[in-house]
């Protein structure tokens, strides 16, 4: 039967073991976007400035209090009495003792580094969220690639078929079983295109990238990695930057609390002020000493000296103590949390990322393999006439869905490799 063995051929599109990928010049790699992102994500952005009004609020906690100057004149001509003034001249300096400034000045430097901390989480973070859409569409897009090469495969065998029905040498439901097999892989293909779309939305958002400029993602490559759970664990401890940020929050709250200690010791003001006193006595004369009258006149001058102390102690800061406390016991009971939970969460993404690379080898060696042995068996049985059409067909299904499942286990095999640098805080090479 000449015409099965054409039909068989053109039906079985190639076995792929990899997605081929199409790129243009303007592919991007994942690192390449991370880049573009940390160069216009408005939230990093927003939060540099953060980090700048950390520091000019570090700038201000070094000043000392302002010194004031006071000027006063006083007079008795509005009440009828002339001839009485008076003028002065004051200068006053408040003082801050219990080390204030330097406790105040120690905050607000634990302020810039927390500042600077989440900056720095955040970048992480949005690298993280870039990785992950980037596998999202890598993923979606090598799939699209499996699919586009099986319809393509499909529509040239139904045209074939079709020429062979219309001259008697193949039954019309072979067309009709091609024709379900090319619309099932359509549709399946709808829904990656919407997931591949999405994830490029998802990558602009991220990136700061305009809707009206082309973004196209260039192949991923998967690198190698041997680390170990306690290798992991150790790595986390020192690099997680959620748990560098408990340990400022810790740190800020200590010194929150010796400012507060330190408010609670009085400061002083020193002043000084000098006063001119004029008064002349109308209709009372004098003489001098060449005997001419003239009217009598009182002038006095004088300096005053002064400190300012005002009455306060500690239960008139009692409040604000036991707030700052609980706000130091709050932050150290967190970072406890946090170091706490921390190899826990690297356990869990190890273990992930452990069973999801097992899983990848497996298809690697064995399962494609053997899936695409198979179908070559049935299309030589099939070509001998022993077979119907569809039983291959459902072969090359069970060849489909395994190809597609291979690309599942490649993505979550990258997908819990982040998550694994994400639990770690860093890379893992």
């Amino acid at each position: 039967m000449p015409w099965r063995l054409g039909a068989a051929a053109l039906v079985l599109p190639l076995y792929l073991y990899s997605a081929p990928t199409s790129t243009g010049d303007a592919a991007r790699t994942v690192n390449e976007l991370i880049q573009t992102a940390i160069e216009n994500n408005r939230e990093l952005a927003a939060l540099r400035q953060l980090v700048a009004e950390a520091r000019g609020a570090l700038k201000q906690a070094g000043v000392r209090p302002a010194a004031s100057v006071q000027f006063g004149a006083a007079s008795a001509r509005p009440f009828g009495t002339a001839g009485k003034e008076e003028y002065s001249a004051g200068y006053s300096q408040p003082v801050e003792l219990g080390g204030k400034r330097g406790r105040r000045i120690e905050v607000a430097e634990k302020d810039v580094r927390l500042a600077e901390a989440n900056l720095a989480l955040r970048t992480v973070q949005l690298r993280v969220e870039i990785e992950q859409r980037f596998v999202d569409a890598t993923d979606a897009r090598d799939k699209l690639a499996y699919l586009d090469r099986m319809i393509a495969s499909y529509d040239e065998s139904i045209r074939l078929v079709e020429a062979r029905i219309a001259q008697g040498d193949a039954a019309r439901i072979d067309a009709q079983l091609l024709q379900v097999e090319c619309a099932r892989n359509e549709a399946q293909r709808r829904t990656l295109e919407g997931a591949f779309e999405v994830a490029l939305a998802a990558l602009r958002r991220l990136c700061g990238v305009d809707a009206n400029v082309p973004l196209t993602v260039a192949p991923l490559h998967d690198a190698a990695t041997s680390i170990t759970l306690e290798q992991a664990q150790t790595r986390a401890l020192e690099l997680r930057g959620e748990l560098a940020l408990a340990r400022l929050e810790e740190q800020r709250g200590a010194a929150e609390l010796r400012l507060t200690e330190a408010h609670a010791r009085p400061d002083v003001t020193l002043s000084a002020e000098y006063s001119l006193r004029g008064e002349r006595f109308n209709d009372v004369y004098g003489l001098t000493g060449s005997g001419a009258r003239v009217l009598i006149s009182d002038r006095d001058s004088s300096v005053r000296l002064g400190v300012s102390i005002p009455l306060v102690n500690r239960r008139n800061n009692a409040g604000n103590l036991e707030a700052a406390a609980a706000r130091a016991t709050a932050a150290r009971t967190l970072r406890q949390h946090v170091a706490a939970g921390i190899p826990l969460e690297v356990q869990a993404a190890w273990q992930r990322w452990r069973a999801a690379t097992l899983s990848l080898a497996v298809f690697d060696t064995n399962v494609l393999r053997l899936s695409a042995r198979n179908l070559d068996v049935l299309r030589e049985a099939y070509t001998l006439g022993q077979l119907r059409l569809l039983d291959v067909l459902n072969e090359q299904r069970r060849l489909i869905d395994t190809q597609l499942a291979y690309a599942d286990a490649r993505a979550e095999s990258r997908r819990a490799r982040i998550a694994l640098e994400q639990a770690v805080g860093g890379d893992i090479q």
